[in-house]
């Protein structure tokens, strides 16, 4: 192996590394906050530590009340048109492809979990929240806080979760 080799070979996987790490910072720098209603679940994962698993009340959509294009099926992708109602941003709109937006509104993209008659349930990406050690049954104990989280958005659907709160005070 030569010296051209071994280097293509060392700088591939750093390369690689920093694009998934580019895209997540540029949703942070260049997306709109939002503010999202969630419900934990406390698990623990013997590699990756503490961690919350969040539900969002936008991970189960009603296509009885919420607009869509037509139906969905397991594994597709979804788009949801979102907006601020009083505090917490909600859907307006899903489809299967890119929507176009109104004033004060962003659009998350996602995958489809399973569906249910008219419900859909939906993965965001945003699910896990990392603590640190001991904290996640400390938060879970506090079931009857208003938690909610801090999501930025950027202008291709993709989010990334920025801060969890317990009575609107960050954690």
């Amino acid at each position: 192996m030569d010296r051209k080799q071994f280097l293509l070979i060392m700088v591939v996987p750093v390369v690689v590394i920093l694009g998934f790490v580019g895209v997540k910072l540029y949703t942070v720098y260049a997306g709109e906050e939002i503010l999202l209603k969630v419900a934990p679940v406390d698990p623990r994962d013997m590699f990756r530590g503490d961690y919350i698993a969040l539900t969002y009340e936008i991970s189960q959509i009603s296509l009885a009340t919420v607009p869509s294009d037509s139906a969905f099926s397991s594994g597709e992708v979804i788009y949801a048109v979102l907006s601020k109602k009083e505090k917490y941003w909600t859907v307006d709109f899903v489809s299967h492809t890119r929507p176009s937006l109104g004033e004060n509104q962003v659009f998350m993209k996602g995958r489809v979990r399973a569906v249910h008659g008219q419900y859909v349930r939906v993965e965001w990406g945003i699910e896990s929240y990392f603590v640190a050690e001991g904290e996640g049954p400390t938060i879970e104990r506090m079931r009857n806080a208003e938690l909610s989280v801090i999501v930025v958005v950027d202008n291709t659907g993709s989010s990334v979760l920025k801060q969890l709160l317990i009575n609107d005070e960050p954690v």
